[in-house]
């Protein structure tokens, strides 16, 4: 695989140099109890997040893909890819994907100027909390067979109906949300796409807890919820374009490069500091040959998805190749995740059940208590998006037209 090219007005000079002012806006603004939290896979509160992206905002990075008239950077693609990995590498939290990498760039491409103006500075300065309303309780992988009903009256839509695996809905106060508003139509063609107020009358929701207690999934519920027809998203019945244009943005960003990048430099911290038959496994062949696998894979991933991005720069969409990034994307944040796992050895699932409160000295070592979770975890994003058995399907039909 190529590397990716480098712009003409990012040379190496200018790279070093911007990765040292990103490490020094690193060190003096991300507290270090949320980079420990990110780095072990400890799930930010909503404020975290809002704290630290207003931050991102003050210095002209809450955004940098956006177009610079919006808050963006005004950066070539190499130069935000840097960003991108750096970043990760210094254990700064990546921002939800809902407000910047979602809706973003969906009304970018398809809003119209007063959804824009609305939107988009409270997207970015995370006023508003987004969340997506795609799947629902019989409509996952099948995600045109949804049901969730909206019925034009007047200038509203009254939608009926219910979205599963709402991640971080508990904090949004709005939704993206794919709703049916022509039942007789081939499923694809009688879909729009509403932005919906959740505090609106009529919405409610329950929690959907991982095994281990967290609150990171939701069911939501709509009752009669009236929506204004100016908050769909373009034409009434033509949302399911935009539905796949988001979807190739979310699996493109599915490959967890720079999460795969922070992963990558837990394991090898983790190697200098655990021992194997009384060294560091550093020194261990049989680990420096995993780790040499890993380090191969990550590398590999970043200039795929540094592919993809030019791509994107280029033609405008992604297309298949996003399939491609998720699938692998994620095969290899799990090949990770299962490193740091066997390292770690039993020290990796502590016996004491009070996993969010427990005392550190319970634990043989300081990176255990998440180690188990991480890799149960990494389960759900393999399903998010569509399932690795889906993403087969789409590389099966439109790269080897089978």
């Amino acid at each position: 695989m190529n590397a990716p090219m480098k712009t003409p007005d990012f040379t190496a000079a200018r790279e070093a140099a911007f990765r040292a002012e990103i490490a020094e806006f690193v060190a003096d603004s991300l507290p270090d109890r949320m980079r420990r939290d990110h780095e072990l896979g400890r799930s930010l509160s909503r404020a975290d997040h809002v704290c630290w992206q207003r931050k991102l905002v003050a210095r002209g990075w809450g955004a940098p893909h956006w177009p610079e008239e919006w808050g963006g950077a005004g950066w070539s693609m190499r130069q935000l890819f840097v960003f991108e990995e750096a970043m990760s590498a210094l254990g700064a939290p990546a921002s939800p994907a809902f407000n910047t990498r979602m809706i973003g760039p969906i009304l970018l491409a398809h809003g119209d100027e007063a959804q824009k103006r609305r939107f988009l500075p409270r997207a970015l300065n995370f006023d508003d909390w987004w969340c997506q309303g795609y799947s629902e309780p019989g409509a996952g992988s099948d995600l045109a067979s949804l049901q969730t009903r909206a019925v034009r009256d007047g200038d509203h839509y009254v939608v009926n109906g219910s979205k599963i695996w709402t991640s971080a809905g508990q904090h949004a106060n709005w939704m993206f949300c794919l709703v049916r508003t022509d039942r007789e139509a081939r499923a694809q063609n009688g879909i729009s796409f509403l932005l919906i107020d959740l505090t609106s009358p009529g919405v409610s929701f329950r929690p959907i807890r991982h095994f281990f207690g967290a609150h990171v999934f939701n069911q939501f519920f709509f009752d009669d919820v009236r929506v204004p027809v100016e908050n769909r998203v373009g034409d009434e019945n033509a949302g399911w374009s935009i539905a796949k244009a988001l979807l190739e943005h979310e699996r493109l960003y599915s490959s967890r490069h720079t999460e795969a990048r922070r992963k990558l430099g837990r394991l090898r911290r983790l190697a200098g500091e655990v021992e194997l038959d009384g060294a560091p496994a550093a020194r261990d062949p049989r680990f420096r040959q995993v780790l040499a696998r890993r380090a191969m894979e990550v590398r590999s991933l970043e200039y795929a998805t540094m592919r993809a991005l030019e791509r994107l720069v280029e033609t405008g969409e992604i297309g298949a190749y996003a399939s491609v990034l998720k699938l692998k994307g994620i095969e290899i944040n799990q090949r990770l995740d299962e490193a740091v796992f066997d390292l770690l050895g039993p020290d990796a699932l502590p016996a004491d059940a009070a996993w969010e409160t427990p005392a550190a000295a319970d634990f043989p070592h300081p990176d255990a208590r998440n180690a188990a979770e991480a890799r149960y975890w990494f389960r759900g994003p393999a399903i998010a998006g569509g399932s690795q058995e889906v993403q087969r399907g789409i590389i099966a039909k439109r790269i080897l037209n089978m």
